[in-house]
């Protein structure tokens, strides 16, 4: 189970004002995360002339990935007594090692999408690619990675309203930031291997498995488990037989539910959400108006 807040107590080493990063966080204008099993997502913003110090000791955190949303941050970096100037523009990207010591002066606004990678992850980074794990991935500074901005600009809804954010998207969105840097960051690349498809039977089990609530919040990770398929491997497989990923499939399900009991029940929207497996009445008005141009209500009063 993926877990969704602001930033955490653990964030907040007490009165030095300073979060697991070493950021001050006292002017920080956004300061959220999102956990899963192998990543925590945050997002850092701070606008002005912010100032600050960053120090943080060696530790065997794993890795950190840091992605700028905006243009003309600056800081001067020193990682393992090595300094240098950087300038990030939008969709620049860093990935550094927890391992070494790191200290950097901020100077100016910044907008980062940060992911930290689970000192784990390599370690069965074959769940997310279907191949042999690389021995580590690059470390950089100030790399261009227009894909990992998208998908961190996609993830930034699940940030600021947790509530309305289903867990499966979470770790979907986990598989193909994960497969992201694993093709494109990792060292001795090599070419990935064709995707077997899924057989009739191992889909028919995946739909059971995505469609029946009795099991709990649907899984990726215990779907692939079940069909004996790396995670990544399910992923891609499953799109290329159905046309649409799993937690689009699934949401799909939920909104044909909702369409129904729209159209031959009295019961309320809140009790059609419910019902239909969305957290809210707001979550489900925004999917379906999303999916329909109209909200829930005003399309139930134009279908009957």
């Amino acid at each position: 189970m993926s877990l969704l807040k602001d930033t955490a107590a653990e964030d907040r080493p007490g009165s030095r004002g300073k979060d697991s990063l070493g950021c001050s966080t006292a002017e920080l204008l956004v300061d959220q995360a999102a956990f899963s099993r192998d990543m925590v997502f945050r997002r850092k913003t701070a606008s002005g002339n912010f100032r600050n110090h960053v120090q943080t000791p060696a530790s065997d955190r794993g890795l950190l990935i840091g992605v700028s949303l905006t243009n003309g941050h600056h800081r001067r970096v020193r990682e393992a007594n090595r300094p240098r100037n950087q300038t990030f523009d939008r969709g620049d990207i860093y990935i550094r090692d927890f391992s070494s010591s790191y200290e950097a002066e901020f100077n100016g606004s910044f907008d980062f999408f940060l992911i930290e990678l689970d000192k784990g992850f390599l370690d069965h980074a074959e769940t997310y690619t279907g191949q042999v794990a690389r021995q580590d991935l690059d470390r950089l500074l100030g790399a261009r990675d227009d894909v990992l901005e998208n998908l961190a600009r996609a993830l930034l809804p699940a940030l600021a309203c947790p509530d309305g954010t289903d867990a499966l998207y979470l770790e979907q969105m986990e598989t193909v930031i994960a497969s992201h840097l694993l093709r494109r960051h990792a060292h001795e690349r090599s070419d990935a291997s064709p995707v077997r498809p899924l057989t009739p039977p191992a889909i028919l089990r995946a739909l059971e498995m995505l469609a029946d609530r009795s099991e709990g919040q649907a899984s990726m990770s215990g779907i692939a488990r079940e069909l004996n398929l790396p995670r990544n491997h399910f992923f891609s497989a499953f799109r290329n037989a159905t046309g649409v990923t799993p937690y689009q499939w699934l949401l799909n399900q939920r909104l044909e539910n909702a369409r129904r009991l729209l159209l031959r029940s009295d019961l309320s929207l809140a009790d059609i959400a419910l019902s239909c497996g969305f957290s809210d009445q707001s979550h489900f008005t925004r999917i379906f108006r999303r999916a329909e141009g109209m909200p829930p209500g005003r399309w139930r009063q134009r279908v009957r």
